[in-house]
């Protein structure tokens, strides 16, 4: 493993020879985990913002790295680039609790719970539109997913989150749900 142009630099040296072991995607963020399953492994918390790639070769196929590859793996007759806006390292407790923590529910995780999420939006004043943005929220849907997702629900974008009624935010979070798993499978 290594980083590329000086970016990621600390985090490369602290994953070095660690095997990649896991990953977790929780809305638009992805935790790679390095080590053996045990307290000593490292948490890689990656963010691609509007651009950025995760993408796998085989060893004789690599292409250069470009200027925003932040991070190069390889073993296993096998290479990556990683490009991302975010790439940050830590630990379980640290970077990943803190992080896991400040994220809202994924409707594609079948950890989500929704009524945490219900707690949320019933007590808030900002718009459902805004909320259903918000990743500390609803973790994953983006602007074009928030427009059909409240289309579909009958919720105009502009109603405070505190106004919805229990039934019709329950349609927002099934539309939610469906929408974004039909968006994965195809």
């Amino acid at each position: 493993q290594m980083c590329i142009r000086d970016r990621f630099t600390e985090g490369a040296a602290a994953i070095n020879n660690k095997p990649f072991r896991a990953i977790e995607a929780v809305g638009k963020n992805l935790f790679a985990w390095f080590g053996k399953g045990d307290a000593d492994d490292i948490c890689v918390h990656v963010h691609f913002g509007m651009a950025g790639n995760w993408a796998v070769f085989d060893a004789a196929d690599e292409p250069e790295a470009t200027a925003t590859t932040r991070l190069r793996l390889a073993g296993h007759g096998v290479v990556s680039h990683l490009s991302a806006m975010t790439v940050a390292h830590g630990t379980r407790d640290g970077l990943y609790a803190e992080k896991r923590h400040k994220l809202g529910e994924d409707p594609l995780r079948d950890d989500a719970d929704p009524e945490r999420l219900w707690a949320k939006v019933a007590a808030s004043k900002k718009s459902i539109g805004a909320l259903v943005m918000d990743q500390s929220c609803f973790t994953g849907p983006g602007n074009i997913y928030r427009a059909e997702i409240l289309f579909k629900a009958g919720v105009h974008p502009d109603r405070p989150g505190n106004s919805l009624s229990r039934g019709e935010f329950d349609a927002v979070w099934r539309h939610t749900v469906d929408l974004l798993k039909r968006g994965y499978k195809t």
